[in-house]
């Protein structure tokens, strides 16, 4: 029973953080466009109570923390951190949706 709560979970960790990377992937800055492709979504822990996922990008590309944060001379620009403030209460509705969807139940 744990393993299968756990994988609904995720599920519903996974709607929600698809919804993020979409986002971020249409607000991510573009010059060379590396930055862009490197946005990925990576599975977390999954127990039956608490599932995480993270939408981040490539480390090798060390410049994208001055993108997200800034730095000397260069503004912010938080394309990650607004793909999850933006977007709450979508993010909330597609969680709610895919674990009601996999427990058989209609919202």
């Amino acid at each position: 029973m744990e393993d299968a709560a756990a994988s609904v979970m995720m599920a519903g960790a996974k709607a929600g953080g698809k919804i993020a990377l979409e986002d971020a992937k249409r607000n991510c800055p573009v010059d060379t466009g590396a930055l862009k492709q490197s946005l990925h979504l990576t599975e977390g822990k999954a127990t039956a109570t608490k599932a995480t996922v993270q939408v981040d990008y490539d480390k090798s590309l060390k410049y994208g923390t001055h993108v997200e944060l800034g730095a000397r001379g260069r503004p912010a620009n938080p394309f990650l951190r607004n793909a999850v403030d933006d977007n709450q209460n979508q993010i909330n509705t597609a969680i709610v949706s895919e674990i009601s969807r996999a427990v058989g139940r209609k919202i």
